[in-house]
């Protein structure tokens, strides 16, 4: 046979052996997608049959996080407090709780991350172009924070936003903080807050999102709670080792019901209440 022919019959070869993988790549993906539906399903079928609605509008997919531990940095803590105080002094010689005075008040450190910021009215007050969002957002950007507005309480003349902290792109859901307002003036801001580098970080195999339900489900039958409906189902961190120096942070989602806040940890599937 010419090489021409026998190229032309390899090339024909060759293009059905690639389309023969085509389908059978294109059948295995869709058989995963209808795995995935099915077993999605049989998850909310199981909640539905313990009493508990899934009400969100899109099924979460799985979580992708690492199990990471990050090394405290606490340089920056004079800085925070010069940005909302002005210039600042070191008052006492106490590494364990600092204590900062300024023209604008007062601030306290600890160790494990949280903080008290106590400022005297007028030091940062409400523009007339700003709400109170706007306004804290500026305030928390001039300490370095960065998270996500979770809560807004008002009660008489006082008004509280609380913000979870964001680490990697993703909610740090044991660090939150909140400002208190009176009336157009900042009066205090307090919570917990992590600052550092990452020291390590290990991926591990995470379960999915159908057992994570699962899990929640059964820690809310074992432990007695009571709840109805899922308003909103988040992945994110929470500090599951809180050492002065080193924190592990560990990938969870969290499950905010009619009744309450819960956690479900990713790796391992344990269920825990918020405290």
């Amino acid at each position: 046979m010419e090489w021409s022919k026998l190229k032309n019959v390899i090339l024909l070869m060759l293009l059905c052996v690639n389309i023969i993988l085509l389908l059978l790549v294109g059948s295995q993906a869709s058989q995963d997608k209808r795995y995935q539906a099915e077993t999605r399903q049989a998850a909310q079928a199981v909640l539905e049959q313990g009493g508990i609605d899934f009400t969100l509008d899109e099924f979460p997919d799985d979580l992708a996080l690492s199990v990471t531990t990050v090394t405290r940095d606490r340089t920056g803590e004079a800085g925070i407090a010069a940005a909302l105080l002005g210039e600042v002094t070191l008052e006492g010689e106490s590494e364990v709780r600092p204590r900062y005075s300024g023209p604008g008040g007062v601030a306290e450190f600890s160790m494990n991350g949280s903080f008290t910021i106590t400022l005297t009215p007028g030091t940062w007050r409400l523009e007339s172009d700003q709400d109170y969002e706007s306004s804290s957002q500026a305030c928390l950007e001039a300490m370095g924070f960065t998270g996500t507005l979770s809560d807004t309480e008002q009660t008489g003349a006082e008004t509280v936003l609380t913000y979870c902290q964001s680490w990697e792109g993703s909610p740090l859901f044991s660090c939150t903080i909140r400002l208190h307002w009176l009336e157009n003036d900042l009066v205090q801001v307090e919570g917990q807050r992590l600052d550092g580098s990452i020291s390590a970080s290990v991926t591990k195999s995470l379960l999915s999102t159908p057992t994570i339900l699962v899990r929640f489900l059964a820690g809310i039958k074992e432990g007695g709670y009571v709840c109805s409906r899922i308003d909103t189902m988040d992945g994110g961190y929470l500090l599951s080792s809180n050492t002065t120096r080193q924190v592990q942070l560990t990938p969870v989602w969290r499950f905010v019901t009619d009744t309450g806040t819960y956690y479900v940890n990713a790796v391992t599937g344990e269920f825990s209440p918020l405290e």
